[in-house]
């Protein structure tokens, strides 16, 4: 069972972020990755799609004590919290987000996020799709091309230093 941090204590994801200096913030998001998938406490996170014309909205419901790594998105949106908090790592730094907090996401951020409440956060993107699936090949960079959209992103930050 994991141990919940008190919502001010940002010292998980500085641990998981601790050898940044020596690696790129993408290799660090891929261990924590690949550690989380390889995990047997794995736990389903409620997802619900809201459409509107030209707008969508994923919406991620996330119990306390839930860690995340977002997926990487092709293009700048918005997103909400709508409740809760949580402890965000960003290629730019750690933060402490709590509800209602409104931000916005260029292009190429992957977040790993601990939800320290239960939280709701929404992701807006813009389309006239309903289609998930083609919705997905319009916003989302596969792991596997991660290395080659953020090589293509100008100015892009691509380690903490």
């Amino acid at each position: 069972m994991s141990e919940i941090i008190s919502p001010d204590n940002t010292e998980l994801l500085s641990c998981i972020l601790m050898d940044v200096k020596n690696r790129s913030y993408i290799d660090v998001v891929r261990d924590v990755q690949q550690q989380l998938s390889s995990s047997p406490d794995q736990i389903e996170v409620p997802i619900q799609h809201h459409f509107a014309p030209g707008v969508y909205m994923r919406q991620m419901d996330a119990a306390a004590g839930t860690l995340v790594v977002s997926k990487m998105h092709r293009t700048e949106h918005m997103n909400i919290l709508l409740k809760g908090s949580l402890t965000v790592a960003t290629e730019n730094g750690i933060e402490l987000l709590k509800a209602p907090c409104v931000l916005k996401s260029m292009p190429g951020t992957k977040r790993i996020g601990y939800f320290h409440e239960d939280s709701s956060w929404i992701t807006i993107h813009p389309t006239s799709d309903t289609d998930l699936e083609k919705i997905e090949q319009q916003v989302i960079v596969p792991d596997d091309e991660i290395d080659q959209f953020l090589a293509s992103l100008p100015n892009r930050l691509k380690e903490i230093e």
